[in-house]
């Protein structure tokens, strides 16, 4: 079974589709991610170039890492979308604990569903 992350651990802030998030080379144990935030993995290319270019909830093949995200991102059906390498950025941000991540960027509240009368 391979390690996985913590919230405890060290991650590193990135943008991915000009979005903040935290990223870890890790797996993440998604119980001890509070409501809120999405996970994602990330899948490395097959040349080992060293570039991301699939994103998705579940990544078996050629783990490039994991994020941790409070904006959702619209996945196909499938659960795994192919993305531009260059659309994850490292460096962007201060951000070195998921504490401060999660201070600076609060939990988005989605609004209600409204009831049909």
């Amino acid at each position: 079974m391979p390690y996985t992350s913590t919230l405890d651990d060290y991650y590193e802030e990135v943008t991915i589709f000009d979005k903040p998030a935290m990223f870890t080379p890790l797996r993440i144990n998604r119980k001890t991610v509070p409501p809120g935030y999405y996970v994602y993995e990330l899948r490395h290319d097959d040349e080992f170039k060293g570039y991301a270019v699939e994103i998705g909830h579940r990544i078996v093949v050629n783990h490039w890492g994991s994020l941790i995200m409070r904006d959702e991102v619209e996945l196909p059906r499938s659960g795994c979308m192919e993305i531009d390498p260059y659309s994850l950025n490292y460096g962007t941000g201060d951000c070195r604990s998921m504490k401060e991540y999660f201070e600076k960027y609060p939990p988005t509240v989605k609004p209600p569903k409204s009831y049909e009368r």
